[in-house]
């Protein structure tokens, strides 16, 4: 559950370092949530369909990827960044599909901060660098993300 913080306990530039690991929870993949995502976004046998699934590359239903990202950002959102001054992404630099994702697996996520360096242009902002990974309930690495985020510093920086 989350908890809603005040202004003071939010997080900024200064309160991400290299090397510090965030646990995000975690979250069950159920089999209607995975067709019903298909369907609608990615209508691919092997997503929507048991019996063609069954016979496809993975032996059953998995799924999406985009699914799985959907899961992982919504982890890494609630639970780090929403709290914090974050001013926006440059997006996704990587994203890597290790394992399937069936129904019924449980994905234990957390994230990683790679390094922290200061804006090019923008004295007042910081971009900070998190791998966001997941397993599931088997200790399987199912997905791995990279994004940079700009987050707000909590001092003001003079200008020179």
């Amino acid at each position: 559950m989350t908890v809603a913080r005040t202004r003071r306990d939010m997080r900024y530039l200064e309160d991400f370092h290299a090397g510090d690991r965030h646990e995000l929870g975690r979250v069950v993949v159920t089999r209607d949530e995975i067709v019903e995502y298909a369907r609608r976004w990615d209508p691919m046998p092997f997503h929507t369909d048991e019996a063609a699934a069954a016979a496809g590359p993975f032996g059953g239903l998995v799924a999406s990827g985009g699914h799985t990202t959907a899961h992982v950002t919504r982890c890494y959102v609630t639970e780090l960044v929403l709290d914090s001054d974050c001013r926006g992404s440059y997006g996704l630099d990587e994203v890597r599909y290790l394992h399937p994702v069936r129904p019924g697996d449980e994905l234990t996520v957390h994230a990683v901060v790679d390094d922290v360096e200061d804006h090019p242009r923008r004295p007042d902002t910081g971009v900070v660098h998190l791998r966001v990974e997941a397993v599931n309930h088997e200790g399987e690495d199912v997905i791995r993300l990279r994004t940079r985020l700009l987050m707000g510093r909590r001092t003001a920086v003079a200008v020179g």
